[in-house]
């Protein structure tokens, strides 16, 4: 009775490791996309890069959206 213990912590360990190494090659490609520089260029290279007051625009919209989002759902 005591090997089959052993056997089963021994798989579990197994499978722990499998799933850290997945999720480690997972982060790995996110990193990887995170700071290759030439990424956002070759992907929309006819996409002009937004202006700071079109950012803020943006960011000023997606404030009133959520703000009145919460008035919605709470009211």
């Amino acid at each position: 009775m005591s090997w089959q213990l052993w056997v089963l912590m021994a798989l579990t360990a197994a499978g722990l490791v499998l799933l850290a190494a997945a999720r480690m090659r997972h982060a790995r490609k996110v990193f990887d996309d995170i700071t290759e520089l030439d990424h956002s260029t070759a992907e929309h290279p006819a996409e002009p890069v937004p202006a700071g007051d079109d950012l803020a625009r943006a960011r000023a919209r997606h404030l009133e959206t959520e703000a009145g989002d919460r008035r919605r759902r709470h009211g």
